[in-house]
């Protein structure tokens, strides 16, 4: 080994040794199970799916009551202070007209990309973008409720269901509707 491939090494070394203790101190997270994220369905987008002759029905164990629809929680973890990292979700939605079908399941949200995703068939997509410029946070004992989060439609999203369905009436950014998280909340480190 030559000198300065030597040297390279051995700086490269020095480097992972500082890096090792700054990258394995804990990070102070909450651990979120149980509770639901209700999506309170917005009535533009209830009559544009009604107009189309699209139903909407929640995949067990997601319910619906009116137009709001509760997807349980499973897990999560979001940093104390910022909320930033992923709930976890089970069930989801069925979009159906005729013989089209379009399931989406496992909903996971991503606070730190103001995302939710979606897995359809094999595929995790994209599916809700997240406005979290108004959020309201509430915490009482364990019990932590996220509120104000309007929910958008991605590009990703209005294509694939404009395929689906044959129609061109699913627009990125159509208002869905809001959506608040209900879970609990325990100090992890």
């Amino acid at each position: 080994m030559t000198r300065p491939v030597r040297t390279a090494v051995l700086a490269l070394c020095a480097l992972l040794l500082v890096a090792a203790p700054a990258a394995a101190k804990p990070k102070h997270a909450l651990k979120l199970s149980r509770g639901a994220t209700t999506l309170t369905l917005d009535k533009g987008a209830l009559d544009a799916l009604t107009s189309l002759g699209i139903a909407a029905a929640p995949l067990a164990p997601a319910t619906a009551d009116g137009a709001d629809l509760a997807f349980p929680i499973t897990t999560g973890r979001v940093q104390k202070t910022t909320l930033a990292g992923k709930i976890r979700h089970t069930g989801g939605l069925s979009l159906s007209r005729g013989a089209t079908r379009v399931e989406l399941r496992n909903f996971v949200i991503d606070t730190e990309k103001a995302v939710l995703t979606a897995r359809a068939g094999n595929a995790r997509l994209a599916i809700l973008d997240l406005d979290l410029s108004k959020v309201k946070v509430t915490k009482h004992g364990k019990r932590l409720k996220v509120s104000g989060v309007s929910a958008t439609l991605t590009k990703g999203a209005a294509d694939a269901l404009n395929g689906a369905f044959g129609t061109d009436a699913f627009k990125p950014g159509l208002l869905i509707g809001t959506a608040v998280v209900r879970t609990r909340a325990t100090p992890r480190r």
